[in-house]
């Protein structure tokens, strides 16, 4: 994979399916209607509420991430402490930016910015008063949206610049600039949404995971910060809706915006998964529209929400206080008669994330995927597949194409388990196969073993709230190697050059 500087191999490799996602954008060269911010309206703050960072603009358009603000767009610091509702501009050299973040120990911020209308997006690092600012992403093509890892690690969004493509990956790369790799694999429009304390990456993409022009869901994923172990977070794959603007609570909880169509203006839903919850519940009333939840005390949300009929200008928002307790709408924070405020962040440190230590072996061509009870699943009729199982067949998604390529078969034991090899990097799905060869149950979407990754299931789609149980399956007992399936002397690669 190319690095930083000089990415055409990165580019070469990264484009050859395509990419769209959507994009935040900011002012440097101010448009003259951007620059003015009348009508400051900040809520009576007390005196213990931090500074604010968020994005002004005045037009959004959904779609890729690099297209969301056509006539520009700016982060600003608001002092919460004065209550004057002065604001610090942060970002007057870019015609375009947006997607802050405060380092863990609240000195910096990490953003995405347009330097001149039409130039890629990049990644930028400046400090709290907007000074010293330093590019980090030198991308051919468009890197945003990004977010801190331990380690001095970034993950962000790397979308293509043409228009009329779909795809997107996740990738990662040191806070210098080096290192630059892709961590996610195939076709589908990968985009990131936020990094948990435990050090997981939650993305969101449509499901199944394939480019699709037509998809009209979006739905959570999680991963490591070396792109092993993804896998659906919980069982949205039914919800025909849009789930984004992830925020990790301070219980472990989840909140986020569920958009039940991608309509003109953004926003949606406000809902909530409580740690160890298998389903998502409101956490407002469904009927209110919500954007970029993020905790701002212990019992509050910061949230953008579009401003009120009565002095209502399409498409703008303004920011609020959120009670997490009963869901109930709190005092205005900060409004703009003719801007939109949106992306807010709390100044605050926080806790760093757990380190992943990268265990791939780049000399590997193959990863390995162990199944401990292909039987059990979760919307079966008492939990468990009641025909019995012999065989499991597993498909390759091309990229270059989007067809499939049967690798093989494999045996299914008396428990359920099976144990087997596969090219590195390739997507690939499972189909359970009966004695005759007739399919019993056969997955949709598409995973993926990065070299040298031993991954394992607990079964056809089973209870992601719940842990396995600790057993030696059968397979394991019987080979001490996995089936073979595949090209596996040669790892997985992207499009061609």
């Amino acid at each position: 994979m190319g690095q930083g500087p000089g990415q055409s191999r990165y580019a070469a490799q990264m484009w050859g399916s395509g990419a769209t996602i959507i994009g935040f954008i900011l002012v440097g060269l101010l448009p003259a209607s951007l620059k003015s911010s009348p009508a400051k309206n900040p809520a009576n703050s007390p005196l213990a509420r931090p500074d604010i960072v968020f994005v002004q603009t005045r037009a959004f358009v959904p779609g890729p991430l690099a297209q969301r603000f056509p006539q520009g767009s700016r982060i600003v610091r608001l002092n919460s402490a004065n209550n004057t509702g002065d604001l610090l501009p942060l970002t007057s050299e870019f015609f375009s930016a947006a997607d802050p973040q405060v380092s863990f120990d609240a000195t910096k911020i990490l953003f995405s910015a347009e330097k001149s209308k039409g130039d890629r997006w990049q990644l930028w690092e400046m400090n709290l008063d907007g000074s010293q600012k330093r590019q980090i992403t030198q991308c051919s093509e468009n890197c945003l949206r990004g977010a801190y890892l331990p380690a001095n690690e970034i993950a962000f969004t790397a979308e293509p610049a043409a228009t009329n493509q779909t795809f997107s990956q996740l990738a990662v790369v040191n806070t210098d600039g080096s290192n630059f790799h892709i961590i996610t694999f195939g076709t589908a429009p990968f985009q990131l949404e936020t990094v948990l304390r435990d050090g997981r990456i939650v993305a969101s993409a449509p499901w199944p995971l394939r480019d699709s022009p037509d998809a009209t869901t979006r739905i959570l994923y999680t991963l490591r910060p070396d792109g092993t172990a993804l896998e659906s977070f919980r069982c949205f794959h039914n919800d025909q809706a849009i789930l984004t603007d992830v925020e990790e609570l301070q219980d472990g909880s989840l909140v986020f915006i569920r958009q039940a169509i991608l309509g003109r203006n953004p926003g949606g839903a406000l809902v909530l998964v409580k740690q160890g919850a298998l389903r998502a519940a409101p956490l407002a009333p469904l009927q209110a529209i919500y954007q970029s939840p993020r905790q701002f005390s212990d019992h509050e949300l910061i949230v953008s929400r579009p401003t009120l009929a009565a002095t209502n200008v399409p498409g703008r928002s303004d920011l609020y206080l959120l009670n997490l307790s009963t869901g109930a709408l709190g005092p205005l924070i900060y409004r703009d008669s003719t801007l939109s405020s949106t992306q807010p962040v709390p100044v605050l440190p926080r806790p760093v994330p757990k380190h992943y230590w990268n265990t791939l072996n780049p000399e590997s061509a193959t990863g390995s995927f162990i199944s401990l009870d292909s039987y059990s699943s979760a919307d079966a009729a008492n939990g468990r597949i009641s025909t019995p199982i012999s065989r499991v067949r597993v498909f390759a998604l091309t990229t270059r194409d989007g067809s499939e390529r049967d690798l093989g078969e494999a045996p299914v034991e008396s428990d359920g388990s099976f144990f087997v090899k596969v090219p590195a990097n390739a997507p690939i799905r499972f189909v359970l196969l009966d004695a005759n060869g007739h399919t019993i149950r056969e997955e949709r979407s598409w995973v993926w073993a990065r070299p040298g990754e031993q991954r394992g299931c607990t079964g056809c789609h089973g209870d992601k709230a719940v842990s396995p149980d600790n057993h030696w399956p059968l397979t394991l007992r019987r080979f001490d190697t996995p089936t073979p399936l595949g090209e596996t002397e040669h790892a997985f690669t992207s499009p061609a050059k």
